[in-house]
């Protein structure tokens, strides 16, 4: 991707305001699905995500926990022109949609957008997904969001059954944009095919893990969202907070954050991904070679996104970035990052040769096992 940006307008609708990791709570907070009419499916793998969040209550575990101090974030994120806002029910620990409400999105004229997490075996059942969307509604104030997404798969429903129960939401006017997280990329066939032969809304957004280090989904998610017409919503741009500079070896020991034994689990998984002795290696080598050059990893991270990643942001590219910040200055560094021009030859280069060395272990860009609690023959094929 080449040229610079040519100004904030043609960077509209590609930052989204959302989490970033930076809050310390246990997975899976919020509202569980009511599961006493779901049968005990076999073989299903709950997926561990994490629930962490940027802002929300004291008690959701975020950074920004005050309404004067979201609301002064949230005047400098609209003065330059954003008003897409990144939410989901789990997040905050079920908190960060009330908070968000009590912030005045809707008469600030925010854009929202929100998810919701299976939370276990059948939370994307037909019985259990509409009132899910419905606590999402009441929490946020509203009759109506832009986006609707599937935070990441149920795999122990069918997808048609799923698939039907959101079309039925988007009739009924409970959203506008249909998206999906954190799906493989032949699950995003399946899913796209579903809807077109039922007549069913489309996915139009995937939002999925993508930075520098990162870099599994450009093999066949990217082709197939490209194929299907569908946007992609880069989340963890800063590599859960590798790019920040904060870490500098597997043997470090955060007392907060996601890589931290505040949530034992989700640290443990954090550290699996990342705190690898090829990603640190690697980012010796980058931080050498931006440093010669005068730029922070933070500011070599989303400029990388913006102008020479697989996405396709600039000259009216569909693609976003969602930005996580923990203070306002967080904040205006980040979109000083985003509406930079392209990086010098010797950064993409050196950026490149880290993806060489750490892609191998790199981990996937969908969530949870492929493991179906369903007869997924039967399913498709009424076999």
């Amino acid at each position: 991707m080449n040229g610079g940006i040519g100004g904030l307008s043609s960077l509209q609708g590609v930052v989204w305001f959302g989490w970033f990791g930076l809050g310390m709570l246990p997975a899976f907070g919020g509202d569980k699905a009511d599961m006493s009419s779901i049968p005990k499916y076999h073989k299903y793998q709950e997926p561990y995500y994490d629930n962490t969040t940027t802002w929300s209550t004291p008690t959701g575990g975020a950074r920004i926990t005050s309404l004067p101090e979201f609301a002064k974030v949230l005047d400098v994120y609209q003065s330059r022109g954003y008003h897409e806002v990144d939410t989901a029910r789990s997040y905050g620990n079920g908190t960060q949609e009330a908070f968000t409400r009590s912030a005045g999105w809707k008469e600030r004229g925010l854009t929202l957008a929100t998810k919701s997490l299976p939370e276990g075996p059948g939370g994307h059942s037909a019985a259990n997904l509409p009132e899910k969307v419905e606590t999402s509604l009441r929490e946020l104030g509203t009759d109506c969001v832009d986006i609707f997404y599937l935070h990441t798969a149920d795999r122990s429903v069918p997808f048609a059954e799923t698939l039907e129960a959101v079309d039925k939401l988007h009739k009924a006017g409970k959203f506008v944009r249909f998206g999906i997280s954190n799906f493989a990329a032949f699950e995003v066939a399946e899913i796209v095919v579903t809807c077109e032969q039922h007549g069913w809304v489309r996915p139009t957004i995937y939002q999925g893990m993508y930075n520098a280090l990162t870099r599994s989904a450009e093999a066949e998610l990217f082709p197939a969202l490209r194929r299907y017409g569908i946007a992609f919503y880069a989340y963890n741009p800063l590599a859960a907070g590798i790019f920040s500079g904060k870490y500098t070896s597997e043997a470090d020991q955060p007392e907060e954050g996601r890589f931290s034994n505040v949530d034992s689990k989700r640290g443990e998984r954090y550290r699996e991904r990342y705190f690898r002795h090829g990603v640190f290696e690697a980012l010796k080598i980058v931080r050498s070679v931006t440093e010669g050059e005068g730029l922070t990893l933070v500011e070599v991270a989303l400029r990388w996104l913006v102008h020479h990643s697989g996405l396709k942001i600039v000259d009216g590219g569909q693609d976003a970035v969602i930005l996580g910040v923990s203070s306002l200055a967080q904040l205006e560094q980040n979109l000083d990052a985003m509406e930079a021009g392209p990086l010098p030859e010797a950064v993409i280069k050196v950026l490149d040769e880290a993806w060489k060395n750490v892609g191998p272990e790199s981990t996937d860009y969908w969530i949870g096992k492929l493991e179906y609690g369903y007869d997924t023959r039967k399913a498709l094929f009424n076999i």
